[in-house]
C-alpha cells in the first residue's frame, strides 16, 4: 500500500487539500506527481533527442511552492518547501517515477522541481541542497570510484504534469556534473617483421577532487597517477585498428589540466626472426591540445605510436557525454 499525502504548510493551506489519505497501490492518482526523467548533452535545454535515465537508480528530488501570482525567479526568497529531499524511483507497474510517499499538485500556484543523481550521494559530508541548487564540497573521484553525479536542470513554475519522452510528469532533464575519459592506441604503419605489445597506459598529474556549487567546479587539487591499464602479456597493436582490451571508460574531474598532466606509455618491440624485444616508455603531455576537461563531455584520445622515430602522437575527440556511468580507464 501506497501513502498519499498532500502537505498542508502555513501560509499556504487556503491552496491545498488539507488532507492525508492512503489509497491501495495501482495506475496513477489524478493530480499525483510524477517525473519523466532523461539525460541530456551540454547544449540543448529541452527534453528532445535525449537519453532515457537508467530505471535501475534512484535520484533524489525537492521542491519549492509559490502561491498564484509569484513566480521562481522574483519570488524564490517566499518560496516554501513542499517536498523535502524525496527518493524517487521508477515504477515498473505504472511506467512512472515517483516517490513511495505520493505528492499531488496543489489547487493553485506553482512548484519548482530540483533533482540530484544518484540519490546516495546526499550522504557524502560535503552534500547540501537548496534554493540556489546543490553543493558538493571535497568530492574526490577516486574515493568514488564510479559515482556518476548528475544534477538535472531546475523545473521551475510547474503547474502539472506534462508528456513528453514516454512519461508523464514533471520535466527532469539530468546533465553529467562529471566528465570521462578512454584511450585507444595503434600504430602509425604496417612494420613487417615486428610485433609491438601495448603494456601499460597512465594517466599522469590528474585533479582528482574538487568543489562544486553554482553549475562549476573550484578548487581542484590532489593531483594523482590515475586510470592505469596494465598488461604484463602486453596487447598487439595494428595500423589498421585501435586495440580493444574492454568497454568501461574513466569518470574524471573536470578541471584547467596542469602543465604536466599527459601519459605515460609503456610499449615493446619484438623482432619477429630473432626474438628479440625491446622495451620502451614514453611520457606526453595533453594540454596543449586539450587545456581543460569539461563538465558533460566524453574525451577520447587516441594514441599513434610510430616505430621509425619511436614517436608518439595522437588524436582526440570531444562529445557529448549522454548515457549514464562507465568506469575504468579503457584501451580500445
Amino acid at each position: 500500500m501506497r501513502k498519499r499525502i498532500i502537505i498542508l504548510m502555513a501560509g499556504v493551506s487556503a491552496a491545498l487539500a488539507g488532507c492525508v489519505k492512503e489509497e491501495a497501490g495501482g495506475s496513477l492518482a489524478p493530480g499525483e506527481i510524477s517525473y519523466r526523467v532523461v539525460q541530456g548533452n551540454t547544449a540543448r535545454a529541452d527534453m528532445t533527442g535525449k537519453t532515457e535515465y537508467p530505471k535501475e537508480v534512484p535520484f533524489a528530488s525537492y521542491a519549492y511552492f509559490l502561491p498564484a501570482g509569484k513566480a521562481w525567479n522574483t519570488h524564490k526568497g517566499d518560496a516554501e518547501m513542499y517536498i523535502n529531499n524525496a527518493k524517487i524511483e521508477h515504477d515498473a507497474g505504472n511506467n512512472s517515477w515517483h516517490a513511495a510517499t505520493t505528492y499531488y499538485w496543489p489547487k493553485q500556484g506553482s512548484l519548482t522541481f530540483f533533482a540530484y543523481s544518484p540519490a546516495t550521494i546526499a550522504s557524502h559530508g560535503g552534500f547540501s541542497r537548496g534554493k540556489e541548487g546543490i553543493t558538493l564540497t571535497g568530492w574526490n573521484v577516486n574515493a568514488n570510484s564510479g559515482v556518476d553525479f548528475m544534477v538535472a536542470d531546475i523545473a521551475a513554475d510547474k503547474r502539472g504534469n506534462e508528456d513528453n519522452y514516454a512519461y508523464n510528469g514533471v520535466p527532469t532533464l539530468f546533465r553529467h556534473k562529471l566528465a570521462r575519459v578512454s584511450v585507444k592506441a595503434r600504430l602509425d604503419n604496417t612494420y613487417d617483421g615486428k610485433t609491438v605489445r601495448l603494456k601499460s597506459v597512465t594517466l599522469t598529474y590528474i585533479y582528482t577532487e574538487g568543489d562544486y556549487a553554482n553549475n562549476n567546479w573550484t578548487g581542484q587539487r590532489d593531483a594523482r597517477y590515475i586510470g592505469q591499464y596494465s598488461n604484463q602479456t602486453g596487447q598487439p597493436l595494428t595500423a589498421t585498428a585501435a586495440i580493444d582490451a574492454g568497454t568501461q571508460k574513466r569518470i574524471v574531474m573536470p578541471q584547467a589540466l596542469a602543465a604536466n598532466a599527459g601519459f605515460n606509455i609503456a610499449y615493446e618491440v619484438t623482432t619477429d626472426a630473432t626474438g628479440v624485444t625491446e622495451s620502451f616508455t614514453k611520457d606526453i603531455l595533453i594540454k596543449s591540445v586539450t587545456p581543460a576537461w569539461y563538465m558533460n563531455t566524453d574525451i577520447t584520445y587516441t594514441l599513434i605510436i610510430s616505430l621509425g622515430t619511436n614517436y608518439i602522437e595522437f588524436d582526440t575527440t570531444v562529445t557529448d557525454w549522454v548515457e549514464h556511468g562507465g568506469t575504468g580507464l579503457t584501451i580500445e
